[in-house]
């Protein structure tokens, strides 16, 4: 399971659980869970199953979804590093002999925070013309062998639109990676990367039927580090809603983040 599809899952999981939530309240009213002691009204038996059932039930499930929350940021950062590699072998033997060629690519990422920022599968932010650094050693130069820092991108298109089709709050960018880099099998590890633009949907990011206009912020659930305010590009009626100060219009967007937008 990727982490998109844990999302949705929890999303599809979350009416429910309001609902059985409101049925078990209800239960234990009734059964006389609130009441120090039995009044009559219940047996003591069911008086004292529905106390200790409420009991385990405000306790259990909150820790059961803050696990599941960790969960899918586990996936997150799993599918991240697995994002442009496809396998973790070069293409040639020799790192330090490196051929010299044209890195360009495609990728993924999300428009995330109060003003908006690019932020990739890992949860780690850029900016359309920048350079990589390493969070888990300082003192790498990305790209470093044995190690994930760096840019990622896929050489075929056709593999970041899959990376899209599973990640829906996401965008399809076109970038060009510069200085020392690894080619793999499906892609490139760089040291630089320049965003050339971004991909935007033909359909609403909610509705999936009118075309999209603007883009909105909104908060979401999470656990990572860039799923608490994200930003979609929605057709009229579902974007109708938002202040005028969580709404941009595409041309907005593009100077923002300094990238040019294509539908």
């Amino acid at each position: 399971m990727d982490s998109a599809s844990a999302e949705r899952k929890l999303g599809e999981f979350l009416p429910k659980f309001c609902l059985g939530s409101l049925i078990a309240v209800l239960l234990a009213f009734l059964f006389g869970g609130f009441s120090s002691g039995s009044d009559g009204s219940a047996p003591l038996l069911l008086h004292n199953f529905s106390r200790q059932f409420f009991t385990l039930y405000i306790i259990l499930v909150p820790i059961i979804f803050i696990s599941y929350l960790l969960y899918i940021d586990f996936l997150s950062r799993q599918e991240g590093k697995r994002t442009a590699t496809g396998n973790r072998k070069l293409i040639y033997d020799d790192a330090f002999d490196l051929p010299s060629q044209d890195m360009h690519g495609y990728k993924i990422a999300f428009i995330t925070g109060q003003v908006p920022t690019l932020t990739g599968l890992t949860g780690d932010l850029y900016v359309a013309d920048d350079t990589a650094r390493c969070e888990s050693n300082r003192e790498h130069i990305p790209p470093v062998v044995g190690c994930d820092c760096g840019f990622y991108a896929y050489s075929d298109i056709r593999d970041a639109k899959h990376q899209l089709s599973i990640n829906p709050t996401s965008f399809l960018i076109n970038v060009d990676l510069y200085g020392i880099g690894f080619a793999y099998s499906r892609g490139f590890r760089a040291e630089s990367q320049v965003v050339n633009s971004m991909s935007l949907p033909r359909r609403c990011m909610r509705c999936k039927i009118f075309p999209p206009i603007r883009f909105v912020k909104s908060h979401k659930f999470g656990f990572n580090s860039f799923a608490y305010w994200r930003w979609e590009f929605r057709c009229q009626m579902c974007s109708s809603i938002f202040k005028e100060e969580d709404r941009l219009s595409q041309d907005e967007m593009s100077n923002v983040l300094g990238i040019m937008m294509v539908k």
